[in-house]
């Protein structure tokens, strides 16, 4: 009785600790094409049509890259929170409805909930306003997984 009662608390444990782990995870080791949903319906289903906006690369250890930029990623439930920082800015995304997506090609929809860009000098060089630029509030995005070729 002792043993199987060892085994059944092993096995809740076990059972709870994956229950509420975070789904971070999940991205890890993915690139995505962040793409807009097109404007016009007759182009809702038409891959090319949807304009990218930005790649993104998820590392282990919650870490996101582009191109030129690094930052970390948060992925809670339905919401994905993207923090880009570097010496002179700082560029917070957080997407809403994060959800598989109904689309053949893309594997993620969502829509930018919240985006903050805070400049400390506004003389220099932005890097990140260009990016906050092409993200606008409220606009409906696929996360295209790029495939390895």
């Amino acid at each position: 009785m002792k043993k199987g009662l060892i085994i059944f608390i092993a096995f809740l444990s076990v059972f709870f600790i994956s229950a509420c782990s975070n789904d971070s995870n999940s991205l890890s080791g993915k690139t995505f094409k962040v793409a807009n949903t097109p404007v016009f319906q007759e182009d809702i289903d038409k891959l090319d049509k949807y304009p990218v906006v930005v790649t993104l690369e998820f590392l282990d250890d919650n870490a996101v890259r582009t191109i030129d930029t690094e930052g970390t990623y948060q992925l809670n439930d339905d919401e994905l929170v993207i923090n880009f920082e570097n010496e002179n800015e700082n560029l917070e995304i957080t997407f809403s409805e994060f959800k598989e997506s109904e689309k053949d090609f893309s594997t993620y929809s969502t829509i930018i909930s919240n985006r903050e860009l805070q400049v400390e000098d506004h003389s220099k060089l932005s890097r990140l306003e260009v990016l906050a630029n092409k993200l606008s509030e409220d606009m409906p995005i696929e996360f295209i997984e790029k495939q390895e070729r």
